[in-house]
């Protein structure tokens, strides 16, 4: 004999039927929810994180900038 579902409903410990009191299905398992990547909400939560990703950022921006003024100063530019 197949077991019994019942849509809104889950069984306790004793077996006896209790209605499920989630208002809203597990937002984890849906495909399309709110946060597309998992790690998105956890995404520069720490401050440390931040300063890592600015520092990282500027020595990026600073290479870039050497590089345009060596190309313009050999007139590649």
């Amino acid at each position: 004999m197949a077991e019994e579902k019942r849509p809104g409903y889950y069984r306790d410990e004793h077996g006896n039927w209790q209605k499920d009191r989630r208002k809203t299905p597990d937002r984890r398992r849906a495909p399309n929810h709110e946060f597309p990547h998992h790690d998105r909400r956890t995404h520069l939560r720490r401050k440390a994180d931040r300063e890592a990703l600015e520092r990282d950022h500027k020595e990026m921006i600073e290479d870039a900038l050497d590089d345009f003024v060596e190309q313009h100063e050999r007139g590649e530019i």
